[in-house]
């Protein structure tokens, strides 16, 4: 997702009324320099100053708009004075039309440039404005130069990892059964849900197979069944595009049905057909064979990279032995992108940076269950797999417990948070865990950066597979949606009213069922400290599942994101202190007059009679 685009209200500057309206290529009036000949895309500056024609302490207002009339989000830097003059940033995002923009400031005047006082008439108001017209490209590259909102910092620290010695893929072909479910887009089948019955479970491997063969009911001809999965939503569950019956019946929509090898009897267009079909699953395993050598990497994060004119294209790393007198090695010469901070898409296995695992053996994962506030005013959770416990409104437990491993993605733990009967809001202190559904593991997030939290989601009113009594009708009143937490983790706090964390997204549902594909959302971290940071998942109704679950610093393709993480390996070094160094540099290899350097952090290093990692 882009970063979150900036906005001010207009302040119709063009119908002033003033006593001097200043067109001259340089203003008489105001002391205007660094002004780019274009604005490009990203972030552009100019400088600011008064004259002595101004009156003391004038209030000053800048508005730029595009041809069409556009704002174009404008702010004076703080704490930045250049020979008497403020650096005023301009943000050029890509809703803005290439074309003229027209730039216009507006100021009070006490005398003219020839001596002359101002008029009674127009003393202490707002009687000089200046305008000029510059040519505005979103699509140009930034060329600005580069200055920083805050210094940049660096943190280090080291990590070991095994050496993968080979690896290569072979095709396996295995007979499949899997109970297929519509999926319709405006009362028109586009695809399936699968629920694996054998095998039981899906297995990272199987994502992007396909599932082959034919299906035929009664006297009809066959039909050639290809079935790619195109998503794997948790270890029972995945998605697929097309059909497996072309018809022209019912919008071609066949209901649910098992394909399987073999003859049996299946409801097709509401009507029991003798159905015969074969089935296979063909798809791609990695093989790798590894070596216990562990090789040391530097994990760096470069932090607080927020610029207020230019953009940082990319970055070089030097290091060197702290307590050594001895120059900075270039270790890296790296172009500045995005990186996954908390990855998991579905069950796809362990990502090598940033990942939580999904344990394939957790029945059911993650599945959420239904909130409803019982007469003691306690939150009920419905069950939707045998790992939770159910209680009846009528109950007086106040929590309930689900078995997990620590190897599980998300963790339902347990409810006992009051709730304000008066303004339905959660009340005093959420229990140890809360209720939610959330990372297990904090993360490392900065309040200088601006994220994107992305994932998929579906709800459903009700569960095939769970039957909750009371029935569903007792959960009227209570609107299904899903709130989205940060919350603190390993001593950090966030800064929050809401006792379950800090929210940063909220979603609504509409009618009995719904698919959300790549929910996305912005947040900057609202807390004291840069620290350890959690998800969390607080769904209020109904049956959800998670999946491709992402974090990562927010970016577009003409800002830099406000933070860069990266690994660089060590192979120079061992037991000794380390300090790194990095420079930043622009789209044409302009180095800044700013480095920022990291505190000494000891290496292991990368020597192979060291060991291997247990």
């Amino acid at each position: 997702m882009p970063i979150t685009k900036k906005t001010l209200l207009p302040l119709n500057l063009a119908n002033y009324d003033v006593y001097i309206n200043d067109t001259s290529e340089n203003s008489q009036y105001f002391r205007i320099s660094r002004l780019p000949s274009q604005f490009t895309g990203g972030r552009n500056s100019f400088l600011l100053g008064v004259t002595n024609y101004l009156q003391l302490g004038s209030p000053i207002l800048i508005e730029i708009v595009d041809v069409r009339g556009n704002q174009i989000f404008n702010t004076v830097v703080p704490n930045y004075v250049e020979s008497g003059a403020r650096m005023i940033s301009v943000e050029v995002y890509d809703t803005i039309t290439p074309g003229p923009m027209t730039i216009r400031i507006v100021g009070k005047l006490v005398k003219t440039k020839d001596g002359k006082e101002v008029p009674p008439q127009w003393k202490n108001k707002f009687n000089v404005r200046w305008t000029k017209q510059v040519s505005v490209d979103y699509r140009v590259r930034n060329t600005s130069p580069i200055r920083f909102l805050q210094r940049p910092t660096v943190t280090v620290t080291e990590n070991r990892f095994h050496s993968i010695n080979s690896s290569s893929y072979t095709t396996i072909t295995s007979s499949f059964t899997a109970s297929l479910s519509p999926i319709k887009t405006a009362a028109v089948q586009t695809g399936y849900s699968l629920q694996a019955i054998a095998p039981s479970t899906f297995s990272s491997d199987h994502y992007n197979g396909t599932i082959t063969g034919s299906i035929s009911f009664n006297s009809a001809s066959s039909s050639v069944v290809t079935l790619p999965i195109t998503k794997i939503l948790n270890n029972t569950t995945a998605f697929s595009q097309g059909t497996v019956i072309s018809s022209s019946l019912n919008n071609g929509v066949v209901g649910e049905l098992t394909l399987r090898s073999g003859s049996y009897t299946a409801s097709i267009y509401a009507v029991t057909q003798n159905v015969t079909s074969s089935a296979l699953l063909q798809y791609s395993k990695l093989f790798t064979s590894s070596v216990n050598i562990p090789i040391s990497y530097a994990n760096i994060a470069i932090n607080r990279m927020t610029t207020v004119s230019g953009e940082i294209r990319k970055v070089k790393v030097y290091n060197k032995v702290s307590t050594a007198f001895s120059n900075y090695k270039l270790v890296a010469d790296i172009t500045v992108n995005t990186n996954e901070i908390l990855t998991t898409g579905s069950i796809r296995g362990n990502l090598p940076i940033g990942n939580i695992a999904l344990a394939e053996n957790y029945t059911n994962s993650w599945y959420a269950g239904s909130l409803r506030v019982n007469s003691g005013s306690l939150p009920v959770i419905y069950p939707v797999s045998g790992n939770l416990s159910y209680y009846d409104p009528t109950s007086t437990a106040t929590q309930f417990t689900v078995s997990s491993s620590s190897d599980t993605l998300l963790s339902s733990i347990y409810a006992n948070v009051p709730i304000d009967n008066t303004t339905k809001k959660f009340a005093n202190s959420v229990s140890g865990s809360g209720y939610f559904i959330g990372t297990k593991l904090g993360y490392t997030l900065y309040d200088s950066s601006e994220y994107t939290l992305t994932f998929d989601a579906v709800y459903k009113q009700t569960s095939s597979s769970i039957n909750p009594s009371p029935t569903s009708t007792t959960l009227e009143g209570i609107t299904p949606k899903l709130n989205i937490y940060l919350i603190g983790v390993n001593g950090t706090n966030v800064i929050s009213d809401d006792p379950l964390g800090q929210k940063i997204g909220e979603v609504e549902v509409n009618g009995v069922s719904n698919w959300f594909e790549q929910k996305q959302f912005n947040f900057v971290p609202a807390v004291r400290v840069s620290g350890s940071l959690g998800l969390r998942f607080a769904p209020s109704n109904g049956f959800w599942n998670f999946s491709n679950i992402s974090i990562r610093p927010a970016s577009d393709p003409q800002f830099g994101p406000d933070e860069f993480r990266f690994i660089v390996p060590n192979t120079d070094y061992y037991n000794k202190p380390l300090t790194y160094k990095v420079e930043f540099f622009d789209i044409n290899n302009n180095s800044v007059d700013v480095s920022t350097v990291s505190t000494p952090v000891f290496f292991t290093g990368s020597v192979t009679d060291l060991g291997t990692l247990s």
